[in-house]
């Protein structure tokens, strides 16, 4: 009060009237805020949260104080200060609500506050849960909205972070993503798919666009070093028959242009590529070809012809040493 008082003052209509007075910039908005009995953004998120956790709202006043976290934390110094209000750990718990759109919205909250966020990045981790329930989602969850925001969590956590890289390698997140690529590139109507249980098919036949993030998030990991560790990784996992495959699966010039890139990506490596996998791309993209999938005609975006062209130079480029 002290502080409006002084400000009140020294900027009255007599205070300007005077040459040698300097006015002052108006008080801080929130101190105003406060002052009147207007909540700060630190008390919305707290009563966000009071709201999210409170058994006796209804679910559709629980999704708007979601909404409203999550606008919330889009301000750098809002998500920030999720670990200054003991917000993480309420937030994290939710990943295991047993209500999928409560599962959807808490990655989706965690998604935006840590995105280009390291300081966030950062406190995340603090949690060890936090990554391997995340993965869990994105790989197992049954609700599809839920999987897409937890990719979109995952990307948003490790992306351009070398801690948040670490903690999805040791939780096994290779390993699940991978998982998630393979299973839902498989023929729906293989018969090797006909037997699966139904609490488990969901896990065969995920949305196209739960494919194609983990296709985005790949490429994003091995887009920032050490590279070789994670091109021998993939090498372990054997996936680069499965990149293959998605060329005839995915519908998308977006995602195919991305599994190009990563196939480049390993071609051009020191290690370059083995000439098994040289003979294996080689048929995968005659394949694409014949399917009319990367015939270079005015379709395509021209990243993706410039970047179907290199991988072409590189699988006729002798093995590196």
């Amino acid at each position: 009060m002290e502080k409006l008082l002084k400000w009140s003052i020294e900027n009255s209509q007599d205070a300007g009237t005077d040459p040698g007075s300097q006015r002052q910039k108006p008080p801080n908005p929130e101190v105003l805020a406060q002052l009147f009995g207007q909540p700060d953004d630190a008390q919305l998120m707290r009563e966000a949260m009071n709201t999210i956790l409170d058994p006796n709202v209804d679910v559709d006043t629980k999704e708007t104080a979601f909404d409203n976290l999550e606008m919330l934390v889009e301000n750098l110094d809002n998500a920030n200060n999720l670990e200054n209000l003991d917000l993480w750990t309420p937030l994290i718990e939710q990943l295991v609500n047993p209500s999928p759109v409560f599962r959807k919205m808490a990655c989706w909250v965690i998604g935006t506050a840590v995105q280009n966020n390291p300081k966030s990045q950062a406190a995340l981790l603090m949690y060890p849960n936090a990554i391997p329930r995340l993965l869990h989602i994105a790989f197992k969850d049954t609700s599809k909205e839920a999987r897409l925001k937890a990719m979109y969590s995952l990307s948003s956590a490790i992306r351009n972070h070398p801690s948040g890289y670490e903690s999805f390698k040791n939780a096994e997140g290779w390993q699940a993503l991978l998982s998630i690529i393979r299973q839902e590139g498989l023929d729906k109507s293989d018969d090797g798919t006909m037997n699966i249980p139904d609490s488990e098919r969901h896990l065969y036949e995920s949305d196209e666009d739960i494919r194609r993030r983990s296709i985005f998030l790949l490429a994003g990991i091995l887009s920032t070093e050490p590279l070789m560790d994670k091109i021998e990784i993939l090498r372990s996992l054997s996936a680069v028959p499965s990149l293959l495959e998605l060329l005839h699966v995915e519908g998308s010039y977006s995602a195919i242009e991305k599994v190009v890139q990563i196939l480049l990506v390993i071609a051009k490596s020191p290690a370059g590529l083995t000439e098994d996998e040289k003979e294996g791309i080689r048929k995968g993209l005659r394949r694409a070809k014949d399917d009319g999938l990367l015939d270079l005609d005015d379709t395509q975006t021209e990243e993706l012809i410039a970047e179907w062209r290199l991988l072409e130079q590189e699988l006729n480029s002798e093995n590196k040493v």
